[in-house]
């Protein structure tokens, strides 16, 4: 009986620590230098991208950032932070959430995007920006950062632990946003 629960153990610990990045687009596999990624540190849990839910953007990685892979193009990324901090030398904790803060990207092919924040350093600073939540988008490889914005609408934990997004079906894919078309010019004839 206990090799049987040893083994169920393993089971769950490693389905819970998936790794590697997480498809977010339709279709098949594609190349990195084809994608845009998205990296989300362990504590920012992702509310919507672009108003829709999409419950396989916050698969657990442990204390790992979870990778997203999405296709080039303008998205809108509404997260907020959790964290559990141990309260009188580790005998209960708290839970802290905040409301969410939307981080906006604008993703070309083979960039890498990372959502950032000010982690809070204390019990106090978490409870403190609870309301006022916010960040930045950082590529990593040209340095652009784009500051977040505190979310409009008020995030209640209720809102937070019933998945707080549109009415809409949760899927796991997610396309950019729709870009405006640029005036196409006639050429004349001479």
């Amino acid at each position: 009986m206990r090799p049987l629960f040893t083994l169920a153990a393993a089971g769950l610990l490693s389905a819970c620590a998936q790794s590697g990045p997480v498809q977010l687009y339709s279709g098949s596999s594609q190349p990195v230098t084809q994608l845009v990624t998205l990296d989300v540190p362990p504590a920012l849990e992702i509310l919507h991208i672009n108003g829709q839910p999409v419950p396989a953007a916050n698969r657990m990685t442990g204390n790992q950032p979870r990778q997203l892979q999405l296709q080039p193009g303008k998205y809108r990324v509404s997260a907020y932070y959790k964290n559990i901090f141990d309260i009188d030398g580790g005998l209960s904790h708290e839970v802290v959430r905040s409301n969410s803060a939307v981080f906006s990207i604008n993703g070309k092919a083979g960039d890498v995007w990372t959502l950032g924040f000010a982690a809070p350093q204390t019990l106090e600073d978490a409870r403190n920006q609870r309301l006022s939540f916010t960040g930045w988008a950082e590529n990593s490889g040209t340095g652009e950062r784009v500051a977040g914005e505190v979310a409009t609408e008020q995030t209640s934990v209720l809102n937070l632990l019933a998945g707080d997004g549109p009415a809409q079906s949760p899927r796991n894919t997610v396309e950019p946003l729709a870009t405006p078309a640029l005036p196409t010019t006639a050429t004349l004839p001479n």
